[in-house]
């Protein structure tokens, strides 16, 4: 059996396929959905609450807070779900909220703390082991992200980020036929999502594939994908085995 070796500047490609560098290093995945909403719905859930905290007041913060977040202002909407957490500590959708705003600010710990909260006390909660294991990803735990994405998975087989996220963690772990089936799934399950599309061209360029990474560059192309360019630009170095 041939032997392939990793190019640094393979793995570089791999890891900073959206081009998104911060100080926490590069981001691989698109922004996972909108944590408060339905796939099947454009509707917020209504907000379950404990304690004596009045529902209609929690709820307008967590619209509130919603509202800013999808603007993206992050810090105010930050303030909104802190509001809601301060009357009333068990609320669910608020600590996935919460993660979700630190997350989107790079405030690992913060976000990976209520994310942890949420699945307490709701492990059933597919959006908040979702997001678990997108924080994981970022933070490079690549195993907690493995395990975190495949309870979101089974919980809610069809959503296509959680699969995009255990196909960066395989894929980082060196486990690059289960990411190559990874990235497969998130793009039966959702076409649009072009950084899947793009590692998944260049994996296939790695394992010495240049007719199905040449696949998934025209269908960035059909969908004017900016990252066809990328992968272009790799199939045009001729693929080179790793």
């Amino acid at each position: 059996m041939r032997k392939f070796r990793v190019h640094s500047s393979d793995w570089l490609t791999l890891a900073c396929v959206a081009f998104s560098i911060s100080l926490s290093g590069c981001t691989l995945l698109e922004k996972l959905p909108f944590p408060a909403k339905s796939p099947a719905s454009d509707e917020t859930p209504a907000l379950s609450t404990s304690g004596k905290a009045d529902p209609a007041s929690l709820k307008k913060l967590l619209d509130s807070g919603n509202a800013k977040a999808k603007a993206g202002q992050w810090a105010a909407a930050t303030d909104d779900f802190k509001q809601i957490l301060a009357a009333d500590a068990r609320n669910i959708q608020a600590h996935v909220q919460l993660g979700w705003a630190y997350a989107e600010q790079k405030q690992w710990e913060e976000a990976k703390g209520h994310l942890i909260s949420a699945v307490a006390l709701d492990p059933n909660n597919a959006g908040a082991h979702a997001n678990l294991a997108w924080v994981y990803a970022e933070t490079q735990r690549w195993q907690d992200a493995q395990e975190q994405a495949k309870k979101a998975i089974d919980l809610d087989p069809k959503n296509s980020y959680p699969h995009a996220t255990l196909a960066w963690a395989y894929q980082s772990s060196g486990q690059h036929d289960l990411a190559i089936a990874e990235y497969e799934k998130s793009l039966e399950l959702n076409p649009a999502l072009e950084n899947s599309r793009l590692a998944l061209g260049i994996e296939y360029c790695n394992k010495g594939n240049p007719v199905r990474a040449k696949a998934q560059l025209e269908k960035l192309k059909k969908q004017g994908s900016d990252r066809s360019t990328d992968l272009q630009a790799r199939i045009d170095k001729g693929c080179a085995a790793r």
